[in-house]
């Protein structure tokens, strides 16, 4: 501070001391003069100083103008702090266009709503979402473009802990949630997320439960009217009890076999990645054919070719289950005479097929890609008749899935059916290359 006020006050101490010198030995008024005429081109010096300073301020020069002394000193202090300033502007501008950048790029949909409800900004996700326009809509009334009573008595409620699930006005097919945030300056934030796939799932998860509570209802209720009828008996007839005792052990099972299979899906599901082992699908196709026959009991004819020496990597339990799933559904629904093919066999790129092939009544082709639906069946009466729980082929398609394979399933009416396991290359063991005299592949019947 002391540096600042000795320059200039050394300057008039400087002419004042002129001035007196000049007085003693002059006319008087001499001196008065001097220090008059010292002051001014001091102040008009300022003068100038200030002007250059006020030009620099209006112009866009980074630079400021060169200057000595105490302006000098202003001067380059004013840069530096305008520099440093304009730094932090930077700064911001980066940090807030990094942020919009962001926000253009957000899966869910933004809206900035102003006081009156009228479009000030959105993003991408919005414009896809809602039908909405930037370079149309800016400015509009959101309740005008949004022709839904339910979204306009919504966003005039403006109650904020509120969400409205509604219909994409773009796509039919899309359940949209939007939620409202308050902002400063009286704005809103309109967002809007995309919850198909959530809908969806829970749309399973209801009909899942029906399902479940369906197919157990059955079960019980015959097993519950048993008891009842038999706990109204004054003196039970042990005779009239164990008639109906194979019919309550029927449902019993039909109660059992669906929790195993409900429990087999939840494992599934629960479970990321298999327990990996080299399966030795020839023998496990031989077992399966063994299985096949004892169902059987005689009225299909079971057959398996062995095509291949090729193995599996993959869990062996889980194989088994869902490719004895396949063999069972086969023998279920063959009629008596029937033919059931089993065939493992290799396929094109390395690849290898389990196939289930059968003479049965067919599928209609609008059936078959819900097959592997939880639940799903063409005939429901006779499916519940032959023992099926509904949950067979659901399994299938998740054991293959965590194999990386696939179910192929063709079907004409009238004709039959084949269900083909198909696994990829990177799951397949390949055979050892057969000697000359090897014999061919193993068909048994």
């Amino acid at each position: 501070m002391p540096s600042f006020w000795w320059r200039p006050l050394g300057l008039v101490l400087g002419l004042a001391v002129l001035s007196a010198l000049l007085s003693t030995g002059s006319e008087p008024g001499t001196g008065w003069a001097l220090f008059a005429g010292g002051l001014g081109l001091y102040l008009l010096y300022h003068l100038r100083q200030l002007r250059k300073l006020l030009d620099w301020l209006a112009s866009d020069q980074q630079a400021p103008p060169s200057a000595d002394g105490l302006w000098g000193d202003v001067l380059y202090r004013l840069a530096k702090l305008l520099r440093a300033r304009q730094g932090a502007q930077q700064k911001v501008t980066a940090d807030l266009e990094q942020m919009l950048e962001a926000t253009r790029n957000l899966p869910d949909g933004v809206v900035i709503l102003g006081e009156d409800n009228r479009i000030d900004w959105l993003n991408q996700a919005a414009e896809s979402l809602l039908g909405i326009s930037p370079a149309r809509d800016l400015g509009q009334f959101v309740h005008y473009l949004m022709r839904q009573a339910r979204f306009s008595a919504w966003l005039s409620a403006e109650d904020y802990g509120q969400t409205l699930n509604m219909t994409s006005p773009t796509a039919p097919g899309k359940t949209l949630s939007l939620q409202l945030v308050p902002l400063p300056r009286r704005q809103k934030m309109l967002l809007v997320r995309d919850i198909t796939e959530i809908a969806r799932v829970e749309a399973m998860r209801r009909d899942f439960v029906a399902d479940v509570s369906h197919e157990l209802r059955t079960p019980v209720t015959v097993i519950v009217g048993f008891l009842e009828a038999f706990e109204d008996m004054q003196e039970p007839d042990p005779a009239q009890f164990r008639k109906h005792i194979p019919l309550m052990r029927e449902q019993s099972d039909r109660i059992r076999r669906l929790v195993d299979d409900l429990l087999t899906l939840a494992r599934l599901e629960s479970e990321p990645d298999t327990r990996d082992e080299s399966v030795d699908v020839p023998a496990l196709g031989r077992r399966l054919a063994e299985e096949a026959r004892a169902m059987s009991q005689g009225r299909q004819h079971i057959v398996l070719r062995e095509d291949s020496a090729a193995r599996l990597i993959g869990n062996s339990q889980e194989l088994y289950g869902a490719l004895a799933n396949l063999v069972s559904n086969a023998v279920r629904y063959t009629p008596a005479g029937g033919r059931i093919e089993l065939r493992w066999a290799d396929a094109e790129h390395g690849g290898a097929v389990f196939s289930v092939q059968d003479t049965g009544e067919g599928i209609e082709p609008q059936h078959i890609p819900r097959l592997t639906e939880r639940f799903y069946r063409v005939d429901r009466g006779r499916s519940r008749a032959t023992g099926g729980t509904g949950l067979g082929l659901a399994i299938v398609k998740h054991v293959l899935q965590r194999h990386q394979a696939r179910l192929r399933i063709d079907s004409t009416v009238g004709k039959g059916s084949t269900f083909t396991a198909v696994f990829p290359a990177e799951r397949v063991i390949p055979a050892a290359a057969p000697d000359a005299g090897a014999a061919a592949p193993h068909t048994a019947t």
